[in-house]
């Protein structure tokens, strides 16, 4: 796997691989910076694999919900993402550093980790499937880096992260919209 801090890219891709449950790699033209599977039926935990280690990401709560990234195996919470009421929230590590995360929804799921000054540090633009075969699920991510930010070692794990709140917010909606239709007929 390749690391950012190596082989500093600004342009990336999220693709789903044939491998069930999905598993998604964060490839560009140098080769693969991260991987992302989700590990229960329910994709509220999920591994990411990067050069510099292998962390969780996990959904908790329903009323007041949170994000944790911790260390594969760990206890303790690197890092903890906080959805604000209106959808926007706010990823704090451990250390101090934090980033705002802002949805786009302009031409499909989408959106960035911002640093404190509002600067999109990474974004991301989801998208389904494109052929006849395809699924209404999301497979691939464009993912663009801030040139200044790409070789700092959070990138691949915001990439990640991004992606992660994406694809579980996809899947709750689409289990939202299949409850509905399921009680209207």
């Amino acid at each position: 796997m390749k690391s950012l801090v190596d082989h500093p890219a600004t342009s990336l891709k999220w693709l789903k691989s044939e491998l069930s449950p999905p598993d998604f790699e964060l490839q560009g033209v140098d080769g693969v910076f991260a991987t992302l599977a989700f590990l229960d039926d329910e994709c509220t935990l999920a591994r990411v694999r990067t050069a510099e280690g292998v962390w969780t990401l996990k959904h908790l709560g329903i009323l007041n919900p949170v994000v944790t990234l911790r260390e594969a195996g760990g206890t303790t919470n690197l890092a903890t993402f906080h959805p604000h009421a209106l959808r926007h929230g706010k990823l704090l590590f451990l250390d101090g550093a934090a980033f705002d995360w802002e949805w786009s929804h302009e031409a499909g799921p989408g959106g960035a980790f911002l640093d404190p000054g509002g600067e999109a540090l990474v974004h991301l633009h989801a998208h389904a499937g494109r052929d006849l075969k395809s699924t209404p699920e999301l497979e691939q991510c464009d993912v663009n880096l801030e040139p200044t930010f790409s070789s700092l070692l959070r990138g691949a794990m915001l990439a990640a992260f991004g992606w992660y709140l994406i694809l579980f917010d996809h899947m709750r909606e689409r289990d939202a919209v299949a409850a509905e239709t399921s009680l209207r007929l």
